[in-house]
């Protein structure tokens, strides 16, 4: 009796579970390092089975990156409606990138830190995919240079490019924290810390609204 194809929910799912097992294993071994087969044995699958969903590890990485920005873009509007204001609203912003680093680090690595690929380097470029990811990652910058600009009101009158710079600044410090925790590149001063406390999350957040507000004042 020939096997029952899959259900478009179970082609999901198996897809997802590669995602997610891909994402570990990349992280850890480096995306240069990381082959179909030891791939498929993590998951007790074979090779060519993996290639029926992603026909490259080229592919593989840009769908990891789209469903890891998917996943931290819908946690954050959902932070987002929840908050009493705006500058609460940045506060659980910050709080949730800090969470979503610490629950699926294989996929915060990749999105934040995406190993290059030289140009030629695979002949199975997934144009859509490209296209959506750069669509994802663009929608979400914007969204938290939005809810920045919500909570220090004096950005919206800036043009376009310092909101940007002051965006950019907001978000690099952050991933510079979540980085020397998860890389505990600063022993001595990370000692005896293993996760970033919840306090420490909302002061340095409030150090960044502070340094902006001082910066804008200081441009006005």
């Amino acid at each position: 009796m020939p096997k029952k194809p899959f259900t478009p929910e179970e082609i999901a799912f198996q897809r997802e579970r590669i995602m997610d097992s891909a994402a570990t294993v990349m992280s850890q071994l480096g995306f240069h390092y990381l082959s179909m087969r030891k791939l498929a044995a993590e998951l007790d699958m074979t090779a060519s089975n993996i290639y029926n969903y992603f026909p490259s590890k080229e592919s593989l990485l840009l769908h990891i990156r789209r469903r890891g920005f998917e996943l931290l873009f819908e946690q954050t509007r959902l932070t987002s409606m929840d908050s009493s204001d705006s500058l609460d609203a940045l506060y659980r912003l910050t709080a949730q990138l800090v969470a979503f680093a610490g629950e699926r680090a294989g996929y915060y690595q990749l999105m934040f830190q995406p190993p290059v690929i030289k140009p030629g380097q695979s002949d199975d470029r997934d144009d859509n995919a490209v296209m959506n990811l750069d669509r994802l990652v663009e929608e979400w910058q914007q969204h938290v240079q939005s809810l920045l600009s919500d909570a220090v009101d004096a950005m919206q009158q800036k043009p376009d490019a310092e909101r940007r710079r002051l965006t950019l600044y907001f978000l690099t410090a952050i991933h510079g924290l979540i980085d020397s925790y998860h890389h505990r590149s600063l022993p001595l001063l990370l000692e005896g810390v293993d996760l970033i406390p919840q306090d420490m999350v909302q002061t340095h957040t409030e150090w960044l609204i502070q340094a902006i507000e001082t910066r804008v004042a200081a441009t006005a």
